[in-house]
């Protein structure tokens, strides 16, 4: 389930997201993964009508927590770290 609002007015943008996620069962089951909760964020500004630049933050918090231990060749998966990133963006006009 995702949770997100788009904030601001014409020239700045703040999109905060809320991810819950009830966890995966644990093996063939009944058991299941603790459950867990992510928040992530966007802040972004335009230039003009073809120019904006964005911060965006996934995993604000930093929650660490296992998302899939199935004996698949996959393997076993944990969620990413907090990550923090910046992105230039202009658009083109066809």
């Amino acid at each position: 389930m995702t949770w997100y609002k788009e904030m601001g007015h014409e020239n700045y943008k703040n999109t905060p997201t809320v991810n819950f996620g009830s966890g995966f069962r644990n093996g063939d089951g009944p058991a299941h993964l603790p459950p867990h909760t992510t928040v992530d964020m966007a802040l972004g500004k335009y230039f003009g009508e073809r120019w904006s630049v964005s911060l965006n933050a996934v995993n604000l918090a930093n929650n660490r927590f296992m998302l899939d231990d199935s004996n698949t060749f996959g393997g076993t998966h944990f969620v990413n770290p907090r990550q923090l990133y910046g992105e230039p963006r202009y658009r083109f006009h066809f």
